[in-house]
C-alpha cells in the first residue's frame, strides 16, 4: 500500500520562511533600499542628491589621524572608532546558523527548536536580500554565493540543512568588506565569541548578532526535583527543589546575555534578541529595518 507522500522537514521550514517573507511586502522595498544604497547595518556611503548620509564605524588604526576619530561614538566604549562615509560595495552577505547540539533543543513540543527558528529567520532574510539584488552565502557550505531569485531555494536549503561548524567563521574564508549575520544562543560566552570574531572584524567584515533563546532558558520555570541533563554528554544533575535556584539562575542568564550585548556594543556590531515563544515576524522586521537603516 502506497501511503501519502511525506515532506522532508527542510521543505516545511522552507515553506515557513517563504510565508514569513511573503507576509512583509514592505520588506521588499527595504531590500531595494539596501541594494540601491549598498548598505547593510552600519555600512553605507554618501549618495549625492539623496539628502541622506550613510556611514560605517570601524575601530581606529595606528595610522588614523586624531581628526578621523569619531569622539561621540568612541565615548560610549573604551575603543576608538573612525566614522567612514565613503565605502566600496560589499561582496556578499554571509548567513550563519549555529548548528551546535545545544541549538537543537526546545522545552516544549509546542515550540520550535532554537535551531529551527534560526533557520527560518535566516532563510526569510536570504529571500528578501536576494530579491533585492544582493548576494548571499552560507560560510563553509555554499560553493559560491547565490544571486537573484533563482538562487533562493538553494541558499535557503543550505541554511536549513547545512551543518557549518564555528571553525567556518574564519577571516580567511570570509571576504573583506562582506557582512556576516550570526544566529546563535551564544551560550559559549562572550569571551569565546570575542576571540572567534576578532579576526573577522579586523578583516573589515561587519557583524550582526541574533541571540535566540528558548523561554525556559530565560525564565527557568522548574520546581521540585527536576533532573537536568547535558545535551552534549551523559552528565545529569538534580538540583533538589529547583525553584530555590530560579532567581540566581535568571540573574546569571541575564548577565551572560548582557555580556554578549556589551561585546557587540564595544565593537560596533548590531545585536538583536529573540525568544522562540515570540512571533518571529517582529524580530525579522527589526532585523531587516536595522540592515536597511544602518541602525546599530
Amino acid at each position: 500500500m502506497i501511503g501519502p507522500k511525506v515532506k522532508h522537514p527542510s521543505e516545511h521550514l522552507t515553506h515557513i520562511a517563504a510565508t514569513l517573507a511573503a507576509d512583509f511586502p514592505a520588506l521588499l522595498s527595504q531590500a531595494k533600499r539596501i541594494s540601491a544604497n549598498v548598505i547593510h547595518g552600519a555600512h553605507g556611503r554618501r549618495k549625492r542628491g539623496s539628502g541622506e548620509t550613510f556611514w560605517q564605524f570601524r575601530q581606529a588604526r595606528d595610522e588614523d589621524p586624531a581628526s578621523a576619530i569619531d569622539w561621540r561614538r568612541s565615548a560610549r566604549s573604551d575603543t576608538l572608532f573612525v566614522r567612514e562615509t565613503e565605502w566600496e560595495a560589499a561582496n556578499t552577505i554571509f548567513l550563519w546558523r549555529d548548528a551546535s547540539a545545544g541549538m537543537n533543543w526546545r522545552s516544549s513540543d509546542k515550540l520550535p527548536s532554537k535551531q529551527d527558528r534560526a533557520a527560518v529567520l535566516l532563510s526569510a532574510l536570504c529571500m528578501v536580500l536576494l530579491r533585492g539584488g544582493e548576494r548571499c552565502a552560507v560560510p563553509g557550505v555554499s560553493v559560491k554565493p547565490g544571486t537573484g531569485i533563482g538562487a533562493t531555494k538553494r541558499i535557503a536549503l543550505e541554511i536549513i540543512t547545512g551543518a557549518s561548524p564555528a571553525q567556518d567563521l574564519d577571516a580567511e574564508r570570509l571576504r573583506a568588506q562582506a557582512h556576516l549575520v550570526i544566529a546563535s544562543d551564544f551560550l559559549e560566552g562572550a569571551n569565546v565569541w570575542k576571540q572567534r570574531l576578532r579576526g573577522i572584524q579586523q578583516n573589515g567584515c561587519s557583524i550582526f548578532l541574533l541571540h535566540i533563546a528558548d523561554p525556559a532558558e530565560e525564565l527557568f520555570p522548574f520546581s521540585g526535583h527536576t533532573l537536568f541533563g547535558d545535551i552534549n554528554g551523559p552528565e545529569r544533575i538534580d538540583l533538589g527543589r529547583a525553584q530555590l535556584v530560579q532567581t540566581r539562575y535568571r540573574e546569571r542568564f541575564a548577565a551572560a546575555r548582557n555580556e554578549i550585548r556589551d561585546m557587540a556594543r564595544q565593537y560596533g556590531w548590531m545585536f538583536l534578541m529573540h525568544r522562540t515563544d515570540h512571533n518571529p515576524s517582529d524580530v525579522f522586521l527589526a532585523l531587516v529595518q536595522a540592515l536597511g537603516n544602518g541602525d546599530l
